[in-house]
């Protein structure tokens, strides 16, 4: 099961899964993954840093400037040995209950960045995964999966943070 946490572009989504994560931990809920935390220099975001969930710690992920051979997405360039290590988080994630990854963006939905990893566990593995996704980008990423079961969370909805966590909570069948 796939669970989407979406909404706009700097609308909040990785502080609410923050919230969700510190939820889930007091449920004893075990997680793996990583969180993307933007980085802001004055008023300018200049990246974002990967944060590994299951130890904590934090390495540069995306910068605004990097080498020509790095892959990008628009403005921002990943730094390679930070996407490694994202992919080994994401296929390390065998002994977790949900994978948690913030976020799969275009890169990704043209096959590259951290796809070749997720396909890999999504189409290989039955476990829960937790997904951020701006909204424009989830037609796109809906038809990759295919019929695998998605279940969409906008974080706009006043009911967003007690329907994910119910839903993250049912059994499966």
């Amino acid at each position: 099961m796939i669970f989407v946490l979406t909404g706009p572009v700097d609308s909040g989504k990785t502080t609410f899964l923050k919230k969700v994560i510190g939820k889930l931990e007091k449920q004893k809920v075990k997680m793996d993954g990583f969180l993307s935390e933007a980085i802001v220099k004055g008023q300018e975001k200049i990246g974002y840093d990967l944060v590994d969930l299951r130890d904590g710690r934090s390495v540069p992920f995306i910068r605004k400037s990097g080498l020509q051979s790095w892959q990008r997405i628009g403005p921002y360039f990943f730094i390679p040995e930070s996407l490694s290590w994202a992919k080994k988080i994401i296929l390390r994630s065998r002994e977790a209950d949900i994978l948690v990854v913030d976020e799969i963006g275009p890169l990704e939905l043209s096959g590259q960045g951290l796809w070749d990893a997720l396909e890999h566990v999504i189409f290989q593995r039955l476990q829960k995964y937790l997904f951020v996704l701006r909204r424009e980008i989830l037609k796109d990423f809906l038809k990759m999966v295919g019929k695998t079961e998605v279940k969409i969370i906008d974080i706009k909805k006043k009911d967003a943070f007690p329907r994910l966590l119910e839903e993250i909570n049912k059994p499966r069948p």
